[in-house]
């Protein structure tokens, strides 16, 4: 079937909605009042992100705690409530003025499975896979993008 003329897919695009960039790999494409605007799920793309960041095996950045917090619909003092933590070390974090400890972060991605009703193998696995030595090196150099698939509707990381 032919795309129309207002329908294209585009090989690499750059998406920085989500405050981190995300590089979507042949994204589907709508023209809307003049604009090209990314035709996915954005509810699943958020999902896909977030369990990317989540199992990722360095240190998390600013904007991803930032992306976390956003996620779970918490304000800096509910989250640094839930962690035991004052809402300005929560504001630190993010602005990468204060580093979180390995053990806090490795908590923070327990908590997010357990939001998402992760299964027990899930967690075991992220617990296993990850160490605190890991996370207790900060990231290195340029952020590069979380890279993600759109060919399907699964949104898949992008390998």
């Amino acid at each position: 079937m032919k795309k129309s003329s207002k329908e294209k897919t585009i090989k690499t695009f750059i998406y920085k909605g989500l405050g981190i960039p995300v590089k979507l790999v042949n994204v589907p494409m709508k023209k809307a009042a003049g604009e090209w605007c990314i035709d996915i799920d954005m509810n699943k793309l958020m999902l896909v992100v977030l369990q990317e960041i989540i199992h990722k095996p360095t240190a998390l950045t600013g904007d991803e705690l930032r992306y976390i917090r956003s996620y779970l619909e918490m304000t800096t003092t509910e989250f640094g409530v839930a962690f035991g933590v004052s809402h300005v070390a929560v504001l630190k974090w993010e602005g990468e003025q204060n580093r979180i400890s390995p053990a806090l972060e490795l908590c923070i991605r327990l908590y997010v499975l357990n939001h998402l009703r992760a299964k027990d193998k899930e967690f075991r696995a992220l617990y296993n896979d990850i160490t605190l030595q890991q996370l207790s090196k900060g990231p290195k150099g340029k952020i590069h993008p979380i890279a993600i698939d759109a060919t399907t509707e699964e949104l898949k990381i992008a390998l």
